[in-house]
């Protein structure tokens, strides 16, 4: 068995057992992937992948098994390679981070630029988080942690933290009649078709948890991640919109105007999480912290060795941030 067999299934999991994307994503070729995965199979003497025709169907049951560990096995071999990097070069490499359109571009910036004064060396990729076929926003092994917004399912391999509170607001055309009313209401809202974020989002969950406390049923015309693609058809009339306020105040002009709905849809939460296989460095660290200040290194030390049940009691003393 070799630690490439292993990064090939890797690639391919992580590409819905698409071989010829995985192959792309790895930058080899299909045949030698799937000659690879074929040594292994034979190897290991069970098949780790269903097939139909030359295509992966789908993941066999001892080949879930076998795939959890060799991730194990990944992750290890990242953590040495992480623990050696820090040591030779702490001040370099690449913070890969995995987030959603709306942190990247409202929240991140500011963090970014006071962190690269002090971390002039250290590169960035920021990748986009999307639910995979199984519907986990985290995609571990890819990223040295993730910031999202949305629903995550905790598991004994992830820590997960509050990193701040989000509240929403109500975009409409300028001209709309709710733009007249003073004290709107849930039941006004509903009357109009809604474009709002996809079902995994913690705003959409706040969303339909505030309608059904009111026993209040909502027509959603469009659901999407992107705020330009939700304001994008609130100016066609489609639909009024709710996103989250931080993106509302930066992205409505003249014709498409916001109303903060504080108190009416209770705040949002966001996380930060990460594999408890990372080895967090200092400018991880650094980072985390310059995101959300409650975060510090002595706390998130005390995080690393506690279990889930003890990291929840942990985040409740949390001060957080309100966008």
């Amino acid at each position: 068995m070799k630690l490439q067999q292993l990064r090939y299934l890797r690639a391919i999991v992580n590409h819905d057992l698409n071989i010829s994307a995985a192959s792309k994503s790895i930058y080899t070729t299909q045949p030698g992937v799937s000659k690879q995965i074929g040594l292994l199979e034979a190897e290991l003497g069970v098949k780790i992948f269903e097939r139909k025709g030359k295509n992966l169907n789908a993941i066999t049951s001892i080949g879930k098994q076998i795939i959890d560990e060799g991730m194990k096995i990944l992750a290890v071999e990242e953590r040495i390679y992480a623990i050696s990097r820090d040591y030779l070069n702490p001040e370099g490499g690449c913070l890969n981070i995995y987030t959603t359109n709306t942190i990247a571009r409202f929240l991140l910036p500011k963090t970014v630029e006071k962190f690269v004064k002090k971390h002039p060396d250290i590169t960035f990729h920021i990748g986009a988080a999307h639910p995979d076929e199984n519907g986990a926003i985290i995609k571990k092994g890819h990223s040295d942690f993730s910031i999202v917004a949305q629903d995550v399912e905790r598991d004994k391999d992830l820590i997960v933290l509050p990193a701040y509170k989000w509240s929403l607001s109500l975009i409409l055309p300028s001209n709309h009649p709710l733009r007249k009313e003073k004290d709107i209401t849930l039941e006004m809202i509903s009357k109009y078709n809604l474009i709002s974020y996809d079902s995994g989002s913690t705003g959409k969950i706040a969303q339909d948890t505030a309608f059904a406390e009111q026993g209040i049923k909502p027509t959603y015309f469009m659901t999407a991640m992107d705020v330009d693609v939700i304001k994008q058809y609130v100016s066609m009339d489609l639909g009024i919109g709710i996103i989250a306020t931080i993106a509302a105040k930066q992205i409505c002009d003249g014709d498409i105007v916001a109303i903060p709905l504080k108190g009416i849809i209770p705040d949002c939460d966001a996380w930060i999480c990460y594999s408890r296989n990372v080895f967090l460095q200092k400018h991880m660290y650094d980072f985390i912290e310059s995101f959300a200040p409650h975060l510090k290194q002595e706390v998130m030390e005390v995080i690393a060795h506690s279990t889930n049940n003890e990291i929840v009691k942990i985040s409740q003393e949390f001060e957080l941030p309100r966008y």
